[in-house]
């Protein structure tokens, strides 16, 4: 082991190096007959793994648990709380005022917990949300700074601050209540009088402002989620009585369909067993996966956040996940630490009786195997233990390389040290488990759930999606906005798990924070499999590629109807294809000769290669081009020859048709933008179907489109047509991003928005003798 010390100096970077060398010792024995136990059996008492593992963990404690620089430190430290609260107050009063938002929230992460260094940061941060327009969120800063001790004598502004806000939110009687409050405040502290008057002057202020507000009563802004489809099923925890659980030799469990069922029925609604964030610049909170929040920290470190101190309450899962977070522990491991969370909630839900009672004396290999002896479809009731569900998931560790599985459980062993050492977890465990074991078979017993965790999850964990905009509004980029999706977490949902892969799948999976809410994408008549993509999609890869994949990853070769049908295999490489010089029909440009899929006639690549070189130029060209105009005649010149070039359903061809489009609508050329735009979701939906993601983020450029030429011309003799085509086209892409997304996503609720705008201009135009007309161009049937 004397390459040990030839590692990186950064310990992080040495934890795959020190994977491979480990293991590279140990692949001599084939451990992948072993059960779980027999494996950490071996490992964590070996004390030459356990001296090396235990030097790393204290390596990383050492180098990344303490205060990195003056801007960043894991525990927390007034100094660098001050440090980043001066830089918000130079963002303030610069009016820059998210930018100010952002130092104050890390002012608020690094600040010691109910100091008032605490209650200072946060008291600055309510004052950025209040000119953000965050009324809640900043009425929440200011009732946490008041109760984490914000000097008595400054608690006046807050308390108007918190007036401002119920005025905003159309709140008199709080209002009228906050300012009382303030006036009683300041009356007690005996102001001297340039602040007395400065204080009534502001009173007055707020005063007339809520004199021309009217009390709106409170509208309930939560999201009410859809129901599975015909109900809950008793015997299919979280899945639609649409749906049954099945077993056969053949594929094992798998879900089959009962009832006949239409696109956009909910199949299964599921909170996941457990889940992890993933590392991101937005900060997510990581009790309920909430995104976009405004963050409350962990008591002690600056890494965890939560939504609100109800979350950071309920995460009590963090208190053995503390330490390995200011260590940078969980970066650097990537879907272990969902293995650790795995075991940290099944300890804190309390390990079930074994279905088979244990005789005494207990040991870790008799609580462990009687899990299994289970009914793999009745453990799926909805009044089983979860538990059950969890453990009983495929590991494929019989199938898998004897390398692979030792690095498993090299991780497992490292995390079940970690708890060990720098936790009081093994003094919690004995509570928490059914029976009476000792030390060492407590400290085996958790060490082989995480290993049997890092298993399932490598096949059965989802990572969660959701949407993110970003605006691109300056003179290069454009007026559209550009979405995509975000891997916000790591989660396992056991029922959902229960789903075979197909290439080309019968559901949509949607998110709202950590639950998985599963659609159907297609009709299903009963007796149809309820198929899952578990990642190789039909329409993203050709079939050898798919299969490889899932054969490294999920360990079976797919025999899908995608992957089966001689017709569909490669159906994907129609994208990338070049058209015939003669026919214009594909060409793949798979073998030194290629040759036209519909005329056979001979491809010469030459000449393409040449026209596809100019187009570049002429693209650079567009890119460095000072004038809008010259930027759309060179795009388009580019965009010319690669249609003589590329097959008309290439990809590229999209991406340019896609940047062309934009320089029209920044041009004001909107007929030209839209028929590009047109185009393209013709080809999308080719490729993907005409209810997919794709194009739903297609027809959303297509309506932003719509909505600037209805703006900027709105006397234009065509402008009620216009109306009616912009109308159409923002239902159909809010019904497909409530397909794809749900109607939680903060972009549905904005092209309802627009929606309503587009309908009152139509309104107001609307004339007794057009009425029956404009309800039939309206009427948009998706068969949703």
């Amino acid at each position: 082991m004397n390459s040990v010390n030839c590692m990186p100096e950064d310990c992080a970077k040495q934890w795959e190096i020190l994977l491979l060398l480990l293991s590279s010792e140990e692949k001599k024995i084939d451990r992948t007959n072993e059960n779980e136990i027999d494996t950490m059996n071996y490992f964590y008492n070996n004390k030459g793994v356990q001296k090396i593992l235990l030097h790393w963990l204290q390596q990383m404690k050492l180098t990344y648990a303490k205060k990195t620089s003056e801007s960043d430190t894991a525990l927390k430290c007034d100094e660098v709380s001050l440090w980043w609260r001066q830089k918000g107050n130079e963002k303030f009063r610069a009016n820059l005022v998210e930018e100010s938002y952002k130092c104050y929230t890390k002012s608020v992460l690094y600040a010691k917990h109910n100091s008032l260094m605490y209650s200072l940061a946060l008291a600055n941060r309510s004052a950025a949300l209040l000119r953000m327009k965050r009324f809640q969120e900043c009425l929440s800063d200011i009732i946490l700074a008041i109760a984490n001790g914000y000097p008595t004598v400054q608690q006046h502004k807050l308390l108007l601050r918190r007036a401002d806000c119920h005025i905003e939110l159309k709140q008199r009687s709080e209002a009228r209540a906050s300012i009382d409050a303030a006036i009683r405040h300041a009356d007690s502290l005996k102001l001297f009088a340039t602040n007395a008057l400065e204080f009534e002057r502001h009173v007055k202020i707020l005063e007339r402002k809520l004199d021309s507000v009217e009390e709106e009563a409170i509208v309930n802004e939560s999201v009410t989620l859809p129901e599975c489809f015909m109900g809950l099923n008793p015997h299919f925890n979280a899945a639609s009585n649409a749906i049954e659980l099945r077993y056969n030799d053949t594929v094992g469990r798998h879900v089959v369909a009962k009832a006949n069922t239409k696109r956009g029925d909910v199949l299964f609604s599921e909170e996941p067993y457990a889940w992890v964030t993933l590392p991101s610049e937005e900060r997510v909170c990581e009790m309920c996966c909430k995104a976009d929040i405004n963050p409350v920290p962990c008591d002690v470190c600056s890494r965890s956040v939560y939504c609100d101190e109800r979350c950071r309450a309920r995460a009590s899962f963090h208190r053995w996940e503390c330490v390995a977070a200011q260590s940078a522990l969980f970066p650097t491991i990537g879907i272990a630490h969902l293995a650790l969370r795995v075991l940290l909630i099944s300890a804190n839900d309390g390990f079930p009786t074994p279905p088979r009672r244990l005789a005494e004396p207990c040991t870790a290999a008799d609580l462990f195997k009687s899990y299994s002896h289970v009914d793999n479809i009745k453990i799926y009731d909805k009044d089983t233990p979860p538990f059950f569900r969890m453990f009983n998931l495929v590991t494929n560790f019989d199938k898998m390389n004897n390398m692979d599985y030792i690095q498993y459980a090299l991780t497992a062993t490292m995390l079940t040290l970690y708890l060990e050492k720098f936790t009081s977890f093994f003094e919690y465990l004995p509570s928490k488990v059914p029976c009476a074991l000792s030390h060492g078979e407590l400290r085996l017993f958790a060490a082989a759930i995480v290993l049997r965790s890092l298993g399932q999850l490598v096949c059965n964990g989802h990572a969660t999606l959701s949407l993110s905009v970003v605006e691109e509004d300056d003179e290069r980029n454009g007026r559209t906005l550009t979405e995509k999706e975000v891997r916000r977490a790591t989660a396992i949902y056991p029922s959902a798990a229960m789903m075979n892969h197909s290439c080309d799948p019968n559901i949509i999976n949607t998110f709202y924070n950590s639950r998985l809410i599963i659609r159907c994408s297609r009709e299903l008549s009963p007796g149809c499999e309820v198929l899952n993509c578990y990642g190789p999609h039909r329409a993203h890869e050709p079939t050898a590629q798919r299969r490889a994949q899932l054969r490294a990853q999920y360990m079976f070769t797919c025999a899908c109807s995608a992957c089966s049908d001689s017709e569909r295999k490669d159906f994907v490489l129609l994208f990338s294809a070049y058209a015939c010089q003669s026919c214009k029909g594909p060409v793949s440009w798979q073998s030194r000769r290629p040759r036209c899929q519909q005329c056979s006639a001979e491809f010469h690549p030459d000449r393409a290669l040449t026209l596809i070189d100019r187009a570049e130029e002429l693209a650079t060209q567009a890119d460095l081009a000072k004038s809008l105009e010259e930027r759309c005649e060179k795009m388009s010149a580019s965009y010319r020859l690669r249609q003589q070039v590329w097959h008309r359903h290439h990809a590229g061809l999209r991406a340019v048709a896609d940047k062309l489009a934009r320089l029209y609508a920044d041009a004001g050329e909107f007929s030209r933008s839209m028929e590009l735009i047109k185009q393209n979701i013709q080809n999308l939906e080719y490729q993907f179907g005409s209810f997919s993601v794709e194009v739903a983020h297609e027809l959303r450029k297509l309506s932003g489109v719509m909505l600037e030429r209805i703006f900027n011309s709105p006397h234009h003799v065509d402008h009620r047509e216009w109306c009616l085509e912009a109308h159409k086209i923002i239902k159909k892409a809010i019904q497909l991003m409530e397909l794809n997304y749900g109607p939680w996503e903060p972009l549905v609720s904005r092209l309802k928005e627009q929606e309503a705008f587009v309908a009152s201009l139509l309104a107001e135009t609307r004339t007794p003798d057009t009425a029956d007309c404009i309800h039939h161009n309206l009427h948009y049937n998706l068969k949703i």
